[in-house]
């Protein structure tokens, strides 16, 4: 039973260990320094529990930990697949958004290249049906444009005549009979024939025609009877004897008409020029007595029918219209569907390829090319080895209450004891793990520069830090 009581006393003995701890921190500890957290007018203070540390009294806390880069970042596909490319190598150095393994992505290529020609079809679509909106917008302008006209030739057939419009048919019909009395006259002129005193007139104008002509003739023969005329003046001779020749040819054309009298043809214009007047009169009276007795009843409806014919043809272009706007509608929505799947197959070919977070080393891959990878399995890990953390692995609740960020702290390797490494506390884990029945909490530690120190990820540390 000797065991037994050794597991008894030792229990006794943490029992009292823990009343000392509880009853100091109760009675005894000094209370905390608090520093003033920024407030925001209108909500609560709040203070940053990373900067809030318990003074223990026992100057410092030691903890155990592991060396890790600044950054690091274990990468996975989102979906299976069959690796194609290894694009960097192992331990190279990559930048933001560097390429690093490639799967197979024929499948995807050929649905993008599908929701490109799907997205260029709907846009094609959407095109027509806006076309065929503005053909619906026209359609209704020329609907309204006729149920207007329709409407005017409606308001004229059943409004009653102005008088300055019956004033206005009234003199049309005057001045077609006057029209008609001027025609009746010169077919008077034209039937009565010339008189004597018009054939003498005639007569005397031959005469005076032939006496003109005899100058010119006697210059002409003597120019002709010249031993060598000039050629200019015997043409100029023969051009004015030729002039006075047809002076009288002209004068005997017009004596001969008088002596003849009207032609046949003279007499039927004068009487084609009567009958003519006549019709004229007879059109604007007519019009004048259509004018007095107003539209007939027939005429009404008729306009009647053309209003009704143009407000149909007015509903027929509006519900063409809707129609369109319909069209229009669905081709966005085909549009915006066609975008996001175009979108999605982007982003699922984009999935096909692992890329750097930040820049840093290609620390690790973990698949070959023609390898069947998982969803959500690490195939490649990124770090930034430019700096070095550390985080602890076994700080108890009891010694993480007296640690504040911006703490100094010492820290060994134990690969490397014979160095001493500094640096301060950056971050205190707010959440807790369960170690070995103990609750610990990770602090995590910025080493300060020591470029000449061989650090390795995953070095086990002793770090010491300063709580004064």
């Amino acid at each position: 039973m000797t065991w037994q009581r050794g597991l008894i006393g030792a229990l006794v003995i943490a029992l009292l260990v823990a009343g000392g701890v509880f009853a100091y921190r109760q009675f005894f500890a000094p209370p905390p320094a608090e520093e003033a957290a920024p407030v925001v007018e209108g909500t609560p203070a709040v203070r940053d529990v990373d900067t809030i540390a318990v003074q223990t009294g026992a100057g410092s806390v030691s903890a155990e930990g592991q060396v890790v880069p600044l950054r690091n970042a274990a990468l996975a596909f989102t979906t299976p697949g069959v690796v194609a490319e290894v694009l960097a190598a192992e331990g190279g150095e990559v930048e933001v958004g560097q390429a690093i393994l490639r799967l197979d992505a024929a499948d995807q290529e050929l649905a993008l290249k599908q929701a490109e020609a799907a997205l260029a079809q709907a846009e094609a679509n959407r095109g027509a049906a806006q076309a065929g909106l503005r053909a619906a917008e026209t359609g209704i302008e020329a609907a309204e444009l006729g149920l207007q006209a329709a409407e005017t030739d409606l308001a004229l057939a059943t409004a009653e005549p102005r008088p300055e419009e019956i004033a206005l048919q009234e003199s049309s019909v005057a001045l077609a009979e006057a029209r008609i009395g001027q025609a009746a006259a010169a077919q008077g002129l034209v039937l009565e024939g010339p008189t004597a005193s018009r054939i003498r007139a005639a007569e005397a104008e031959l005469r005076a025609a032939e006496a003109r002509a005899l100058a010119p003739r006697l210059r002409l023969e003597a120019v002709r009877q010249q031993s060598n005329p000039d050629p200019e003046d015997l043409a100029r001779a023969e051009q004015d004897y030729n002039a006075a020749l047809a002076g009288i040819e002209a004068a005997q054309v017009t004596l001969t008409e008088l002596q003849d009298g009207a032609t046949a043809a003279q007499r039927q214009a004068a009487g084609s020029g009567v009958a003519a007047a006549s019709a004229q009169r007879d059109a604007a009276q007519s019009e004048l007595d259509l004018l007095l007795a107003g539209s007939q009843a027939e005429q009404i409806a008729i306009a009647e029918a053309g209003v009704a014919q143009a407000r149909a043809a007015l509903a027929e272009a509006q519900a063409a219209r809707a129609s369109a706007e319909a069209s229009i509608r669905q081709a966005e929505a085909q549009v915006s569907g066609a975008q996001a799947a175009l979108t999605a197959a982007q982003t699922a070919l984009d999935n096909r390829t692992l890329t750097a977070p930040f820049a840093g080393t290609v620390a690790d891959i973990g698949v070959t090319v023609g390898e069947v990878v998982s969803a959500g399995v690490p195939a490649a890990v990124v770090a930034d080895f430019s700096g070095w953390l550390v985080e602890t692995t076994d700080l108890t609740e009891l010694d993480v209450v007296g640690v504040a960020v911006g703490y100094p702290v010492e820290v060994r390797p134990d690969a490397l004891p014979d160095q001493l490494l500094t640096g301060v506390v950056t971050d205190i884990a707010t959440t807790s793990q369960e170690l070995r029945g103990d609750i610990t909490y990770t602090v995590t530690i910025q080493l300060d520069e020591a470029p000449d120190v061989p650090l390795r990820w995953g070095m086990t540390v002793f770090a010491t830090i300063d709580t004064e």
